[in-house]
């Protein structure tokens, strides 16, 4: 899964989930959700266009 950050927090990372989880049981998850994850739960760190993130989310993506 993707996620966009929005901010660091005490114990991690605030981001947006940026890709679809699929389907499985039990799963509540869905693109573009508020998710809270620890250093710990990253395989890879990269960064997305801004202009793609703009796009996707709005202008104020950066501001909140």
């Amino acid at each position: 899964m993707w996620v966009i950050i929005k901010a660091r927090t005490e114990g991690g990372y605030l981001g947006v989930l940026d890709s679809d989880p699929g389907v499985a049981e039990n799963l509540k998850l869905r693109e573009k959700d508020l998710i809270a994850f620890a250093p710990e739960h990253v395989a890879s760190i990269g960064h997305p266009p801004r202009d793609y993130v703009v796009d996707k989310y709005g202008a104020d993506f950066f501001d909140q």
